[in-house]
């Protein structure tokens, strides 16, 4: 079962690092070797996405991704055969899908949940979904075997926070700024102090994600107690420079972009192995 990859992961490994890619951005194929290239480099966890209009969790970094991954015709099914084909390559790898909650209704969540299962994610993060709300979609995680997160902010106290750690089975993301997703310079400092914050006051893993954009902010949420950094919008960028660079084609600037931008924060966590 594709939970167990993220059971085995924590068990192994103390620090994480997770990309986050739209599937199907700029192309279905193009993204598929974007994720191929995060995990050569060092990713030990992949965060993905599936094509939405709207994301109200996300800047204008993902917001293209978003749409370019819609111009490519990357619908739900074909995000998800995005999905099989990763984790048919790379089996034991975790993958934790992010994904807007008129998405998992279009489907239902008993079907949604179930796709998801079969083509290898780990977990589900719907962000537009309020803890309030969702306690049938994680019901439905729990009896299919699908891990569960949720979402707390800079401004989540601790009586909130331990009712969201008391449900979750996956991990807790914390998003690092308060605010839309978007890469930030700085601010390590006060990560550092949230992340410690929070995973002082609670038992499951912290996964962190939501303006780390340089090694300096893997370093500081990992000294902190994070157990997971994900990275998104700088990946984001960067994807746009490689396609800006020449011809799309197969991809092949697009992915040296990307790879550039990657490498420094993956040469970070294999300091902390």
């Amino acid at each position: 079962m594709s939970r167990a990859n993220l059971d085995a992961a924590f068990a192994a490994k103390k620090h994480h690092l997770s990309p986050f890619l739209v599937l199907g951005d700029p192309t279905p194929d193009i993204s598929f070797e974007l994720a191929k290239k995060a995990i050569e480099l060092g990713a030990t966890m992949l965060e993905v996405g599936i094509a939405y209009g709207d994301p109200s969790a996300d800047g204008p970094a993902i917001q293209r991704a978003n749409l370019r991954a819609i111009a490519a015709k990357a619908t739900t099914p074909v995000a998800l055969g995005v999905m099989k084909r990763i984790h048919e390559a790379f089996p034991a790898l975790p993958m934790n899908l992010l994904v807007y909650g008129n998405l998992v209704h279009a489907r239902g969540f008993e079907a949604f949940v179930q796709d998801a299962l079969d083509v290898g994610a780990s977990s589900l993060l719907v962000p537009d979904i309020l803890f309030e709300e969702g306690e049938q979609l994680r019901e439905v995680c729990k009896r299919l075997g699908l891990g569960h997160a949720e979402l707390a902010g800079p401004l989540t106290d601790a009586k909130r926070l331990k009712r969201l750690a008391s449900t979750i089975d996956a991990y807790l993301y914390l998003v690092a700024f308060q605010g839309v997703t978007g890469a930030r310079t700085g601010g390590s400092d006060a990560i550092g102090e949230l992340v410690k914050r929070t995973a002082d006051r609670i038992e499951v893993p912290v996964c962190v994600g939501f303006g780390l954009s340089s090694a300096e902010h893997v370093a500081s949420v990992y000294d902190a107690g994070a157990r997971v950094a994900v990275v998104g919008s700088h990946l984001a960028n960067a994807i746009e420079a490689g396609i800006n660079a020449g011809p799309l084609g197969k991809g092949k600037h697009v992915v040296a972009a990307f790879e550039k931008a990657f490498a420094p924060l993956a040469e970070t966590v294999n300091r902390y192995a």
